[in-house]
């Protein structure tokens, strides 16, 4: 009865383990995955912001050319603003990394404990066990619970790869294009003019007018 007993407890163990480091596993992608979305969705939100306030101050600079003061004023406003900015999207750069950092961590000790319990069972399957087959299968049973990892892995690796970028350099660059100065010269501003705003496009537009104007009023 006794040995009956710890067979039972036994078997409970081996199935109860992998099935405990599984459900610490999803819950660690959960949370990691959760906290992450929303350092993006501020880091999205807090870009909005600043592109509103900054627009703002940069239609007062263009009207406050005649006031010297004034555009002095608005001009350290918007440098400080932008000091501002970066600070805080920096910070929160810091916390998807650091975040980041430790739900991985935290993925391969929980990896670790399930190649630690898989090598138990099979070492044990392998001495005890007289069928090569009962081995393979539960190789195979085994390594299915691999699969999880792998996938949980990836998703994080996917999420933050573009941030996550070697010392944060694609970060700061996507940051940094959105406020890049305009150093072109005068053929490449006519080369944007033409793409984006090209001649046909305004000669159709004066036809519409003047076509209109011929027509005059109706009625």
């Amino acid at each position: 009865m006794v040995h009956i007993n710890f067979s039972v407890w036994l078997e409970i163990l081996d199935e109860g383990i992998p099935l405990f480091l599984l459900i610490a596993l999803s819950l660690t992608v959960y949370r990691g995955f959760r906290r992450n979305s929303a350092f993006l969705a501020e880091g999205e939100n807090l870009l909005k912001r600043y592109l509103i306030f900054r627009t703002h101050k940069q239609i007062r600079l263009k009207t406050s050319t005649d006031d010297r003061e004034t555009y002095q004023e608005l001009i350290k406003t918007i440098s400080n603003s932008w000091k501002n900015f970066k600070k805080i999207y920096d910070q929160n750069f810091v916390s998807i990394s650091e975040n980041t950092a430790r739900t991985r961590l935290t993925m391969q000790i929980i990896t670790l404990g399930l190649l630690l319990n898989t090598a138990r069972l099979l070492i044990g399957e392998f001495f005890f066990s007289s069928s090569k087959l009962t081995l393979l299968s539960m190789s195979v049973r085994e390594l299915s619970s691999y699969v999880l990892i792998i996938l949980s892995f990836c998703l994080l690796r996917i999420q933050t790869r573009r941030l996550l970028h070697p010392k944060g350099k694609t970060a700061e660059l996507d940051r940094d294009i959105l406020f890049f100065s305009n150093n072109l010269s005068e053929t490449e501003t006519e080369g944007l003019y033409d793409q984006f705003e090209p001649i046909e496009a305004k000669g159709e537009e004066h036809g519409k007018k003047d076509q209109n104007h011929d027509r005059g009023p109706e009625g």
